[in-house]
């Protein structure tokens, strides 16, 4: 694995939901279903691009998609524990929710398919 290319990724993919999130709640002030299911959507695409920006330069498989998902989720539980927890949310049961629990499975699932096909 590529850890330095991998670290430096999931922290785009972090500024990349960051925005996001901040755009379809403050932006656009989208709550509820309708939020979560644009939000689930887009969380593909957002997960993508860094995934595909790392295995450019990284062989692509299985393993090496899936340990790629769990750096991103480590990255994004540090930033989140530094930044979006003390500033924005004041509550450190954020990181157990079940809508962040489904997009760390989503993490997971995205970058392991983007690790098995891009050879």
């Amino acid at each position: 694995m590529k850890i330095k290319i991998a670290i430096l990724t999931g922290v785009l993919l972090w500024v990349l939901i960051f925005f996001e999130v901040s755009l379809l709640m403050f932006g656009l002030k989208l709550q509820g279903t309708l939020y979560y299911t644009i939000h689930y959507i887009l969380l593909v695409l957002l997960i993508a691009i860094p995934a595909l920006v790392y295995f450019k330069k990284a062989k692509g498989n299985f393993t090496e998609g899936l340990l790629l998902g769990i750096v991103f989720i480590i990255i994004g539980m540090i930033l989140d524990f530094i930044i979006t927890i003390p500033l924005f949310i004041k509550d450190y049961s954020f990181l157990i929710r079940w809508d962040i629990l489904v997009g760390s499975l989503e993490i997971l699932v995205v970058t392991t398919i983007v690790g098995m096909f891009r050879k």
